[in-house]
């Protein structure tokens, strides 16, 4: 299966990245502009066990995901993963990890995920899906860092995009 990593270290205790990225108002914050997301219902607080409903928009069309936290360690490390069947992708785990560093924090983002279709799904990924991930994960460490960085008491919301 297709793995990535992305590190980056940012200017800001290890608590308050950590409260940043367990907000369920950062999911906004951190996706791209040109990809629309909706977390159905009343979101619960973040904990092990709890799944997000998301609907997400892309070139106007709607993906149904559930995310569910598989692991939930805080400061350090939370882990979602898309219920089997119930996302765009056959397989998709992502590894949120935490590690105080001097002068800061380093955010480590693995993702494992597995195209669906098959050989299609593979020939996807080596023409477009890994790039786009590699985009929006781009886009969500710049973002973490400029808002962590410069607003360093200020609340996670979406006005403050």
């Amino acid at each position: 299966m297709p793995q990535i990593e992305f590190v980056c270290d940012i200017r800001a205790p290890l608590e308050r990245v950590w409260k940043f990225h367990e907000s369920v108002d950062a999911l906004k914050l951190l996706t791209p502009p040109y990809i629309q997301v909706t977390l159905e219902g009343e979101p619960e607080p973040a904990r092990l066990g709890v799944r997000y409903p998301l609907i997400m928009k892309r070139f106007g069309i709607p993906i149904r995901w559930l995310a569910e936290y598989t692991a939930f360690e805080p400061p350090y490390r939370f882990v979602d993963r898309q219920v089997a069947g119930k996302g765009p992708f056959k397989f998709w785990e992502h590894q949120h990890l935490f590690a105080e560093i001097p002068g800061g924090t380093r955010l480590t983002d693995r993702i494992v995920y597995e195209p669906p279709f098959g050989p299609l799904g593979r020939l996807a990924d080596r023409l477009f899906i890994r790039r786009d991930l590699e985009r929006m994960f781009a886009y969500r460490h710049r973002v973490t860092k400029e808002r962590l960085e410069t607003e360093t008491n200020a609340p996670v919301t979406e006005e403050s995009r």
